[in-house]
């Protein structure tokens, strides 16, 4: 049962996350594993032996065949059809690091694998907004009408597909959003959602079903004798770009999505992407100076700095960087990358300190409203998405963020069991034109429908909660006693890897009080801490980011009440060391 414990530090909703004892014995005894990895699968929803080896050992054997997909075989053919007539070929990415590692997917693959010259293309976020451009399409092309793929797009382009038509091009559009009621003609459509896909894994990102078009591609050719002297070109060497999308995106890492992400894991740690092994070594995180990448080099290192690109309105300055093979080029191109990272994380944390006043303006109402919606007139269109995304991480409910005048443009985020989509469709009448998925949405109003938008958008969503607060939720997965193995702990977190939606890293805490010693306030702004803590036998160093204000008791020695923590590993100088990493403390009263 879910509780609001008035002595959390952050404050949080704890709960122990349920899982039935008898079933764990059973995967226990039937896979030969430890308590741990069994109780931890379980919660997952992993009870059968099969699908727990499958989701432990994942193979790029077990990825379904692209041809399930709806759409494959007609959009193979019209590319073969472009390849044989020497048309141009023209390849529309979204903005986002999702599209942007899409766009290189396919351009790596025509470029490498079969020989043949594309042009990728990427709207600018604030001059042409979201979504397949014609006159981009059309400004690409050095030879006039040929074939356009979208990829990470275009499901609700209906006017744009139209138009292109109309002037010769045939149209392919791959995507991954919710598809609206009335489809675009598109010569042929790929989005794992649309009705009759009999593709079972449908939350692929934009990049995972732009590389299962490449696999559909690759074996319709093979059938045709593409490849007479030797073997069909390797995809595997292009799994490090799906696996940066697909975590990026946030979406299930279960199914396809996780076999493709571990996969792809493995090979950004050796990548031969020049553009990839530049922006690892120029953001630190590469395997020479801090182990081998993993899910965090993704979400807190290369995800960032490929949407900085985007967001502050160049995604070509990333999609060039993941196709050069030139290294002064990748190396002047990360450092351009990086220089406007830097400019977005001073903006955003501008913007983001604004946001919150403007919440705690509102008092005790504003904050226990059912979902937080802001509004600044002149903020940055392009950081919308992450004002959203901390407010959700704050303040552990659905939160909106607006900009603009006369025209809004707005950015959603969402938290599990509200279903940020439904929200925003039972407020249609207020809006202009949407997109998105469960989780994540972006909008656009005229200003003055706002305030009605506000209501409807708290109703549905109050509606949806069942009318119970949401308190910001802290699952915790395994209690860790003085008798536990700490080697089973360890090895459980290794093969749960890699961590992302639908497979949180686990939290931990212990059945006893921990004091901390060695503790140390750190950071710019000397708000984080570092310490070491008792743990199952041993000492354990960890890390608290943001519990800078714990220094004071702790260093006197008060005994420290519970905690909440995941565990990481540290490398450094050779040596890999178990790290703790705070969620919560519970403080004495």
């Amino acid at each position: 049962m879910k509780r609001r414990n008035p002595n959390s530090f952050t404050p949080k909703t704890w709960s122990l996350a349920p899982a039935d004892e008898r079933e764990i014995s059973q995967l226990k005894a039937r896979l030969n594993i430890s308590h741990p990895l069994a109780r931890l699968l379980v919660q997952r929803g992993l009870r059968q032996p099969k699908e727990a080896r499958d989701f432990l050992h994942p193979s790029l054997q077990s990825l379904p065949s692209p041809f399930l997909m709806k759409g494959m075989q007609e959009a193979v053919e019209l590319i073969h059809q472009a390849l044989r007539e020497k048309k141009p070929i023209v390849i529309f990415g979204d903005y986002d690091a999702d599209g942007v590692t899409a766009t290189a997917v396919l351009a790596r693959f025509f470029r490498e694998g079969l020989g043949v010259d594309c042009y990728p293309c990427h709207p600018n976020r604030f001059h042409n907004g979201y979504g397949i451009k014609a006159e981009l399409v059309e400004a690409a092309s050095p030879g006039g009408a040929g074939l356009v793929i979208s990829v990470d797009c275009g499901i609700s382009d209906n006017a744009e597909v139209s138009r292109l038509k109309a002037k010769g091009w045939r149209v392919i559009v791959t995507d991954h959003h919710q598809p609206p009621a009335k489809l675009p003609e598109a010569h042929a459509i790929i989005n794992p959602w649309q009705e009759g896909c009999g593709f079972s894994d449908k939350d692929l990102a934009g990049v995972g079903v732009a590389f299962y078009l490449a696999m559909g591609l690759r074996t319709h050719l093979n059938g045709l004798g593409r490849w007479p002297d030797g073997p069909p070109p390797n995809l595997k060497q292009l799994l490090d770009l799906v696996a940066v999308g697909t975590i990026s995106d946030m979406v299930p890492l279960l199914g396809a999505n996780r076999i493709l992400a571990k996969a792809g894991l493995e090979v950004l740690g050796n990548s031969a992407n020049r553009g990839l092994a530049e922006l690892l070594d120029l953001c630190n995180t590469n395997g020479s100076r801090g182990g081998p990448p993993n899910h965090d080099t993704i979400a807190f290192h290369l995800g960032p700095r490929l949407n900085a690109a985007g967001r502050m309105g160049e995604a070509r300055l990333a999609s060039d960087l993941l196709t050069t093979n030139d290294r002064v080029i990748a190396r002047q191109l990360a450092e351009l990358i990086e220089h406007e990272n830097q400019t977005r994380r001073e903006l955003s944390d501008r913007l983001l300190k604004e946001a919150i006043e403007r919440v705690e303006a509102q008092g005790e109402a504003g904050r226990q409203s059912p979902c937080l919606i802001v509004y600044g007139r002149d903020w940055h269109l392009g950081l919308l998405g992450i004002i959203s995304s901390r407010l959700v991480d704050l303040y552990g409910k659905p939160s909106l963020a607006f900009a603009g005048q006369g025209t809004l443009k707005g950015s959603a985020r969402s938290v599990p069991g509200i279903n940020i989509h439904e929200v925003i469709l039972a407020c249609a009448a207020q809006v202009l034109e949407f997109g998105g998925h469960s989780s994540a949405a972006g909008l656009s109003l005229k200003e003055e429908n706002l305030p009605a938008f506000i209501n409807l958008a708290q109703a549905e969503v109050f509606a949806q909660s069942q009318g119970r607060p949401l308190y910001p939720d802290l699952s915790v997965d395994y209690v860790i006693t003085n008798d536990c193995d700490f080697a089973d702990i360890e090895s459980a977190c290794l093969l749960l890897r890699p961590f992302g939606q639908a497979n949180p890293e686990p939290v931990f805490t212990t059945d006893h009080p921990c004091r901390l010693r060695n503790v140390q306030v750190i950071g710019k702004e000397r708000n984080h801490l570092r310490f070491s803590m008792q743990m199952a036998g041993r000492w354990i160093e960890g890390i608290g980011f943001g519990f800078g204000p714990l220094e004071a008791k702790a260093s006197h020695g008060e005994l420290i009440l519970p905690l909440a923590f995941s565990l990481k590993e540290n490398h450094f100088n050779g040596q890999v060391k178990p790290q703790v990493v705070l969620y919560d403390i519970l403080q004495a009263k």
